[in-house]
């Protein structure tokens, strides 16, 4: 009877100490068979060291215990890279050095890992597929296509494209990489070529300016001629106008003149004698005629007190009397 007490603990001793192995190893095995996945990876679960799922959606999975399974990461995130330094060969037969760089991410995990299991040989394929697109490309296009006005040709974006639609199928079928950008950085000579395609370019600029010039004196030179035709035209029609207009002006001088002398002849011829005599005769002018000829005989006269100005008999013609203006 003194006994129970301290078997009774005992037992509970050690129930409690199973219990806590118990729940370790429970735990144990969570941790064994549990595994989480992020936004920035695909897992690849291997059984036996093969290939047996793809896990992509990101939370908490469960797998057997390793050494059963095992678990791949491969990193999901945008990749950036360059292609090696090569010289390439355009349809004129000139050689270039393009370097293009391209963008991608591992689309199809198990692809991936079956072709390549890592990075840098991915890198290396990708290397080499899309040289191979470039110098393809390349291949189809003129020198003149790389350096001139895209309206005249093909332009870099539409190269760039046409490198990324002959180099993502395969990359995609062959490595389970999505390829998603690939662009041209510069466009460079090989040295030795350099000088020769720069007179090529040179003389064909300089074709192509004396070309625009005559094209443009052409031009000038049409435009020069309407633009004569047109004024000859404005001004053969202001003379037309103004010869109308100087007939009309002149038929109503005339019928203002006639009007004139039909009313007052004398005083007419009166007006018509004093204007002949003002453009004649002007301040400086000295003349020596005969009075007794009209117009001239209105110079020689005499005023009386209040009475108006009436010619004076003229003199003989035989002796003309000089008459000097005064100033």
């Amino acid at each position: 009877m003194s006994d129970s007490p301290p078997d009774s603990t005992a037992r509970r001793t050690i129930m409690l100490r199973l219990a806590l192995i118990a729940g370790a190893a429970l735990l144990v095995l969570a941790f064994a068979c549990c595994f989480l996945v992020n936004e920035a990876e695909h897992v690849i679960v291997l059984r036996f060291g093969k290939p047996l799922r793809t896990v992509a959606q990101p939370g908490l999975h469960f797998r057997l215990p390793v050494p059963l399974e095992h678990l791949v990461r491969i990193d999901r995130r945008l990749q950036h890279a360059e292609i090696r330094i090569s010289e390439s060969l355009t349809r004129d037969q000139r050689n270039v050095i393009v370097p293009v760089f391209f963008t991608w991410r591992v689309h199809e995990a198990l692809t991936f890992h079956t072709a390549v299991r890592d990075f840098e040989p991915a890198r290396q394929k990708l290397d080499a597929l899309i040289t191979s697109a470039r110098n393809t490309v390349l291949g189809r296009h003129d020198f003149a296509d790389l350096v001139g006005d895209e309206r005249a040709g093909a332009s870099i974006p539409a190269l760039e494209k046409e490198i990324l639609t002959l180099a993502a199928p395969d990359a995609l079928k062959q490595l389970g990489i999505d390829l998603t950008t690939t662009g041209i950085t510069q466009i460079q000579l090989p040295e030795a070529n350099t000088e020769s395609v720069f007179r090529r370019m040179r003389a064909e600029r300089k074709r192509e300016a004396t070309q625009y010039r005559a094209e443009g004196r052409a031009k000038a030179a049409e435009m020069k001629a309407e633009t004569d035709k047109q004024a000859s035209f404005l001004i053969a029609d202001a003379k037309r106008q103004a010869e109308e207009m100087r007939g009309k002006a002149e038929a109503e001088a005339a019928a203002i003149y006639a009007a004139a002398h039909g009313k007052d002849p004398a005083f007419y011829r009166f007006l018509r004698e004093l204007q002949s005599l003002r453009t004649v005769v002007d301040k400086n002018t000295t003349v020596v005629l005969d009075t007794s000829v009209a117009p001239f005989h209105w110079l020689k006269v005499k005023e009386g007190d209040g009475n108006p100005v009436k010619p004076v008999e003229s003199q003989p013609a035989s002796s003309p009397a000089p008459i000097e203006t005064a100033p």
